[in-house]
């Protein structure tokens, strides 16, 4: 990934805070990572990713 280029650089971080934020989440619920399905773990991070960045690139 070319990290000198701020989109890139921004995509990152933003992967990034979705995967602490879903981590916590779990904690929170008493669940861990392996308890999600496939479909609700692109479903949360579809959500968290369409929120921030495929709206702002519009």
């Amino acid at each position: 990934m070319n990290t000198t280029n701020p989109s890139a650089a921004a995509f990152r971080n933003l992967v990034i805070a979705a995967d602490e934020t879903l981590h916590v989440l779990c904690r929170l619920r008493g669940i861990t990572l392996n308890d999600l399905s496939e479909e609700e773990l692109e479903a949360f991070f579809f959500q968290a990713l369409d929120d921030e960045f495929w709206i702002g690139a519009r």
